[in-house]
């Protein structure tokens, strides 16, 4: 692998940096490759993919494209325009082949190819090895969260590859532009955000716009050829307009923001209680800093592409979380380039110093291979409280599957009202219609604004009465306040409680599945009310020392028990102190109190009772982590 040298805007030679396996920067470099497979490697736990594969499924068997909703009873005379048609067959065809995992690997494999054209860009900028591989290793950590099988996937594939394209003929006038609308034809049958092709090649083609040189008059027409690509698709003009209209409904109202995280500002994000600063985030933002000192000292030597294309997806990254990974894989081989053209004094003395040369990429691999080691015991999840678990296969911890179950198992059939988070799968994982999933362009504000209405104190009643459902499916996380209402509503029962989900059932409704017995739950989860007595102790006893915590994370699996933690919740909204108590309580054991959550969910139970030397000892512990934390001082009366 060798840089060999090239000519920059300049007209200066850089100098050839070759790579060697004496080179410790080579080393990082290839522990950034393991990290994008460390990062896809987690339990299958996104929320779209059930409808992903229905749909999949759906079009294999009618062998038609969807154009009315087929999924859920309350938009199914709206029109649908499926513009994700091939990409979702072919998560189908893979499913089939080899299940969960294989859709995984496939999808690792495609964030490898992505991430080897990013590294083939920042090395035609000629800029020195050891800038480079920081350089990519921020995009690497800044696009974490994004690691997921969706089809956003292939915007990231067809991205690189059209900036490649185009950085290609730029820097080394190869044509390959003939590749351009046959990418195009691909990306507008499987990703909404297909528009940013075209939108691509119109920046680049303002290259020598101030300069003597005409404008590219090939790159003019392959992009007309690739504007006309996107009729190529079952919906004709209308889905060629699509993103437009998406784009409307996005940004008509904040209720989509509110109810998908995805699409929320990185810039107005803050950690979760007990969470740090999640590492995306605080990469993306130290990046963002230094991009902007590059490109501003070499404001001179920057072409007017070069400008509109950090401008254009710095907005996209700023406006929503997703569209972070948009923005590394177009600006890092530019902040390269900037590097490179940079003049100030004593830069390369430092670069060619061997403090600079080899220790500083020794301590960088020890630090990522300690960083992989905590991806792989889960400790890196924890420590961010993330829900991601490392495996191959489906996270049934964070899907419905065992209230799906349920529903076979008693055959329970009947009209179901559930909640937005679940809607998605239920599409895929029952036969009867749903109430919503996350197609929000599909469901429309006023539906949404409904939905959201119902979260308020008694609002689920006016859904119960217009839809008249025989069943409510729902993760009380996400809509705490269906819980409190059902289980105050005397024509509604609680069948059904896990980890993540509740089922309630109409009164009249298959009237032989009983309430749910909490003692049954309890001894379903290895749980004695003979706990209770060890409360004292169990509050009192001293946690592990953060230094062998620090420790026991790189080499054995971190043990936080989240399915205790939900149920701790789940049983209070339901008025069961007690099975609340015993959840928490055992969690705490499971631990060995290592972590202040549970004690503050705890405390406040406690305190809710007026049980106030228990709420004390369990406030006392907050503290310890959380010396500011308000609702612990207020309750310890500090």
């Amino acid at each position: 692998m060798s840089f060999n040298p090239q000519v920059n805007p300049s007209g200066s030679e850089t100098q050839t940096h070759r790579f060697s396996f004496s080179n410790p920067w080579l080393y990082s470099l290839l522990l950034g490759f393991v990290l994008i497979i460390l990062f896809g490697l987690h339990g299958v736990n996104d929320s779209d993919l059930g409808f992903h594969l229905r749909t999949g499924q759906w079009i294999a068997q009618n062998h038609s494209f969807p154009s009315l909703d087929a999924f859920t009873y309350t938009a199914s005379d709206r029109e649908y325009l499926d513009m994700e048609w091939l990409y979702q067959l072919g998560l189908y065809l893979v499913w089939l082949a080899g299940g969960y995992s294989l859709l995984s690997v496939s999808h690792i494999a495609l964030g490898l190819v992505v991430f080897f054209l990013l590294w083939s860009r920042m090395r035609w900028t000629g800029s020195r090895v050891e800038f480079s591989v920081l350089l990519f290793l921020a995009a690497v950590l800044a696009s974490e969260p994004r690691f997921r099988v969706r089809p956003e996937i292939l915007t990231w594939v067809f991205l690189g590859f059209t900036l490649w394209i185009l950085d290609e003929r730029v820097r080394h006038k190869r044509d390959l532009l003939f590749l351009l609308p046959i990418i195009q034809l691909f990306w507008v049958n499987t990703e909404g955000l297909f528009f940013l092709g075209p939108a691509v090649m119109g920046i680049y083609l303002f290259s020598n716009l101030g300069r003597r040189e005409k404008t590219d008059p090939k790159l003019l027409r392959f992009s007309f050829f690739s504007v006309m690509a996107c009729l190529a698709n079952p919906y004709l003009i209308r889905g060629a307009f699509f993103p437009l209209s998406l784009l409307s409904t996005l940004s008509s109202s904040n209720l989509f923001k509110y109810s998908v995280q995805e699409f929320q500002p990185p810039w107005a994000i803050h950690p979760a209680a007990w969470a740090p600063m999640p590492s995306y985030l605080w990469t993306y933002k130290i990046f963002c800093f230094i991009f902007l000192i590059l490109f501003l000292a070499t404001a001179k030597s920057r072409k007017v592409h070069e400008w509109l294309l950090a401008a254009f997806f710095f907005l996209l990254s700023a406006l929503a979380v997703r569209n972070i990974p948009l923005f590394m894989i177009a600006a890092t081989p530019l902040a390269a380039d900037c590097w490179n053209d940079l003049k100030f004094p004593g830069i390369e003395k430092i670069q060619v110093s061997s403090r600079f040369r080899y220790l500083v990429p020794w301590v960088l691999v020890l630090l990522l291979a300690g960083f992989s080691a905590r991806i792989a015991t889960n400790a890196h999840y924890v420590s961010n409280r993330l829900t991601d678990r490392f495996g191959l296969g489906l996270d049934k911890d964070s899907q419905p599957v065992r209230a799906c179950r349920f529903l076979a198992e008693n055959k329970l059939g009947g009209k179901i009202l559930n909640d937005l988070d679940d809607g998605d799968w239920l599409d895929w994982l029952i036969p009867q219609r749903t109430f919503l999933d996350g197609r929000l362009e599909l469901m429309g504000r006023n539906f949404l604004a409904q939905y959201v209405q119902s979260q308020e104190p008694g609002g689920i009643g006016q859904l119960l009465v217009q839809y008249q459902p025989d069943i409510v499916l729902f993760n009380p996380l996400h809509v705490p306040q269906w819980e409190v209402d059902l289980t105050a509503r005397p024509d509604w029962r609680l069948a059904y409680l896990d980890s993540l989900n509740a089922v309630y059932l109409r009164k009249g409704y298959e009237d032989r599945i009983p309430a749910l017995d909490f003692m049954k739950l309890l001894a379903g989860n290895n749980l004695s009310p003979s706990l209770l007595a060890q409360a004292p102790s169990l509050l009192a006893a001293e946690p592990p020392s953060p230094w062998e915590c620090l420790g026991r994370d790189f080499f054995q699996s971190a043990n936080y028990p989240n399915g205790l933690l939900n149920l701790g919740i789940f049983s209070s909204y339901a008025g069961n102190t007690q099975a609340s108590e015993l959840f928490f309580l055992q969690a705490i054991r499971q631990t060995r109190g290592r972590y202040p959550d549970f004690y503050y969910d705890l405390g406040l139970l406690y305190a809710s009772a007026n049980q106030r030397e228990e709420a004390a000892l369990c406030m006392k512990r907050v503290l310890r982590d959380k010396p500011q934390d308000p609702i612990a001082r207020q309750i310890l009366g500090l």
